[in-house]
């Protein structure tokens, strides 16, 4: 297999890090869109950064974006007359059979100079309709997964559905364009937040459009044939193995947690292992030819997923009724207290809050917070304002139109 190289290059506004981590993580992902390669796929990356940069941020901006088993080396440049400002130079080394003529290099902002042969007119970008349904959306699991079956009834069987075997792949998925949006799950109702979800929802700048709940009923089902006495494994995502919990106990089964409920299915249907059963949904039963042999097993009957639906753009789906947002107090007292009281002196709702440390300070922690309304109201205008006021950062998720699926509509 050939190694190709990809070359690339951008500008940064300033020397600040957030806005080289911003302009090199726009470099990266335009050159993964035109290129279309897999991250594993890639030998080593080279960057250089002129003289007036600081050369640490660009290979992490990589790591940020889930490249993180390449090889990188950062350098600085020598100083030439005459060369672009505040540039940042890539050199992705690439194991691929392509020819050299299927190589798209990228030179974006004031790096377009650089190469004009390769920067083409600005396109025009046409007027967007206020909301707007994604046409194809990637979730974690197999087809028959809970996420999916939240996909079906929020959106409809006419959205494309792609597969992905994490939650992070959901991710990518969305930020290479491979898909327009991704369905994260982010809590549940019984075992509580999904902190991985909540982790991705920093690390990658994309826009909350909508919010579904979904009523989860967790189903047990064997392979044709098999009877329940030769049963003693049940395999299913840890997730819907902990909201069965006492039910498995029940059953004196050991559980075994697999990467997802509809590839619980499909593995229990690809082995036919006597001694084992499956929890999936009901779905995921009927598209892998298994028979169900208990309904509705989760320990708590009310039990709830909650899914967020992810995109580059800031659009949602519907008329905004929440808004999301992460914010990093001020190191001092009461700051948290300040931050949540401009929300309750405008009469403005708090629906959850929720910490996670913060991976560049220890001990230091990082806020999520759901509150109804739309960031556009004035009042919440308003109120982000005076917050912003007593925050080290405030990022704004967005705000989108929530919906409980299913039958409890």
């Amino acid at each position: 297999m050939a190694v190709r190289g990809i070359r690339g290059a951008t500008t940064s506004p300033s020397n600040k890090s957030e806005d080289l981590s911003a302009r090199t993580k726009e470099l990266l992902l335009e050159i993964h869109k035109r290129n279309g390669f897999l991250p594993e796929d890639l030998a080593a990356i080279i960057f250089t950064t002129t003289p007036d940069l600081n050369a640490a941020f660009p290979a992490l901006s990589a790591r940020e974006i889930g490249w993180r088993d390449t090889a990188m080396l950062c350098a600085h440049e020598i100083d030439v007359a005459g060369s672009v400002p505040r540039c940042i130079r890539v050199l992705i080394l690439w194991n691929t059979e392509r020819t050299p003529g299927e190589i798209r290099h990228v030179y974006l902002h004031e790096a377009e100079s650089l190469r004009p042969d390769l920067a083409g007119p600005p396109a025009e970008k046409p007027a967007l309709e206020a909301y707007r349904t994604p046409a194809s959306i990637a979730f974690q699991g197999e087809h028959g997964a809970f996420s999916e079956e939240a996909i079906l009834l929020g959106i409809g069987s006419e959205t494309s559905r792609t597969p992905c075997r994490t939650f992070q792949e959901i991710c990518l998925a969305v930020t290479s364009d491979r898909v327009e949006a991704g369905l994260l799950p982010v809590e549940n109702s019984t075992t509580g937040s999904i902190h991985t979800s909540y982790d991705l929802l920093l690390e990658y700048d994309l826009h909350i459009i909508g919010e579904f709940i979904l009523p989860v009923r967790e189903c047990a089902m064997l392979p044709p044939g098999v009877e329940v006495d030769t049963v003693r494994q049940v395999i299913s995502h840890p997730q819907a193995l902990e909201q069965c919990a006492r039910w498995i106990s029940s059953q004196h089964w050991e559980a075994v947690p697999v990467y997802d409920t509809a590839g619980a299915a499909k593995i229990l249907a690809q082995e036919k292992r006597p001694d084992r059963a499956a929890i999936a949904s009901e779905t995921a039963a009927k598209i892998y030819g298994l028979n169900i042999i208990a309904r509705s097993i989760q320990d708590v009957q009310a039990n709830y997923t909650r899914f967020l639906l992810l995109s580059k753009e800031a659009r949602p789906i519907g008329k905004p009724s929440k808004t999301s947002l992460i914010f990093a107090t001020r190191h001092k007292p009461g700051a948290l207290h300040s931050c949540l009281n401009v929300l309750a002196q405008r009469g403005i709702n708090l629906n959850k809050i929720e910490s996670r440390p913060d991976r560049k300070k220890p001990w230091h922690y990082l806020f999520y917070l759901d509150f109804e309304g739309d960031a556009a109201d004035p009042k919440v205008v308003e109120a982000l304002e005076e917050m912003r006021t007593h925050t080290e950062f405030v990022r704004e998720l967005g705000s989108y139109p929530t919906r409980t699926l299913g039958n409890e509509e």
